[in-house]
């Protein structure tokens, strides 16, 4: 009996180890089922998370992209504009718009004007409604336009050219000006800039601005030599360059050798704007202490294929000689291609670079196709 009750007991101790054993497998399957199915619901949901914070990530960007790209880049500036102006009836977006409206013209005219000469006027404009003088805001790299009205009339467009010109425009060579030089200068920018592209604005500026200007002493002299200049496209092209390299050099040491050669090349400019065909007269290079320029003037492009490069090489040769630190090879009528590659050629042999080369119309003499090209010595 005793043999027969331990085998009993052994039998129900093994089929209570088997019970055992098949539970625990039971219940960690039952919790791997469970830990997998909230891992997956927890990765799912992370995974629209992720998804909707990308998607809505991409459509922020996108937002900001397109704020940027209408409140900042002058050819979208315009459309900015008028997208306010559905918003009118809110305060801020009709502020807005206007702002925009002034600043795509202010900054498409910056991008003009740069296109002739780069850097001429180096930040572009940004407009605020505050009752305080405008300014240039060299850490944020803007020019800063302030007006009291929130309305975009022929005043309001006439002082934001005057103030993006007169704060903008070779920031750091205005010291070098005199004063009636730099009013001539602003005035016949502002003037350009206008006529362009709002004659209501032109008509406020020279009947309340310039008309009162011209009262200054030496104004009208020096506002009929940027008229001469202007027309031969050499305003931007030569006499503002060359004073916006006199800033960058010396800036901000006041130096009065360069105050009198500014004046000084100004009226030695007006020599070549003004000369007749065939003169010789104003061709010769200015050399001063500051600013040494020579010019090369080819009246006929064409020529050159007959007559050849060497004397044209030759009289760069003697200007570099002289010491002159720029030449700027005029070229009117005919096709430029000839000037270009004359250009070129003494830019190697000379060790000159080329930094300008600009395409426009000599309105002097009719309208004639006109180049001028800007070779610098590679010495500076």
């Amino acid at each position: 009996m005793t043999l027969i009750a331990t085998i009993s007991w052994c039998v129900k101790l093994e089929g209570r180890e088997r019970m055992t054993l098949r539970t625990i497998l039971y219940i960690l399957a039952g919790v791997t089922l469970v830990i997998t199915g909230v891992g997956s619901m927890v990765y799912l949901s992370f995974n629209i998370l992720l998804q909707a914070i990308g998607t809505m990530g991409s459509a922020a960007i996108f937002g900001i992209l397109v704020y940027l790209l209408f409140t900042s880049v002058p050819a979208f500036q315009g459309v900015g504009a008028w997208i306010a102006r559905g918003l009118s009836f809110l305060k801020s977006a009709e502020k807005r718009a206007v702002a925009l409206q002034i600043e795509h013209n202010l900054n498409s005219a910056q991008e003009e004007i740069n296109s002739e000469v780069r850097g001429l006027i180096p930040y572009p404009a940004k407009v605020e409604w505050v009752d305080k003088p405008s300014y240039l805001d060299t850490e944020e790299k803007v020019v800063v336009i302030r007006m009291r009205e929130h309305e975009e009339n022929p005043r309001n467009v006439a002082s934001a050219v005057i103030d993006l010109i007169s704060k903008g425009m070779i920031p750091f060579s205005r010291i070098y000006l005199e004063k009636p030089i730099q009013t001539a200068v602003d005035s016949t920018m502002v003037k350009m800039i206008l006529l362009e592209r709002d004659e209501s604005a032109l008509d406020y500026f020279l009947t309340n601005v310039l008309n009162k200007r011209l009262g200054e002493k030496g104004v009208q002299h020096y506002m009929n030599i940027m008229n001469n200049l202007y027309g031969r496209g050499l305003l931007t092209r030569v006499f503002l360059e060359e004073v916006r390299e006199l800033g960058l050099k010396l800036y901000p040491t006041e130096d009065q050798d360069a105050r009198r050669e500014t004046k000084e090349y100004v009226e030695h400019l007006n020599v070549l704007a003004t000369r007749k065909r065939g003169e010789k007269e104003g061709a010769n290079p200015y050399i001063g202490k500051k600013i040494k320029v020579g010019y090369l003037l080819i009246a006929d492009p064409e020529k050159i294929e007959m007559e050849g490069d060497a004397p044209y090489i030759g009289y760069a040769g003697y200007c570099v000689e002289k010491g002159t630190e720029a030449i700027y090879l005029l070229s009117r009528g005919g096709k430029n291609r000839p000037a270009k590659r004359l250009a070129n050629r003494i830019a190697k042999i000379c060790n000159m670079k080329i930094v300008n080369s600009s395409e426009y119309e000599d309105i002097v003499d009719g309208v004639t196709k006109a180049l001028c090209i800007e070779l610098r010595s590679n010495k500076e």
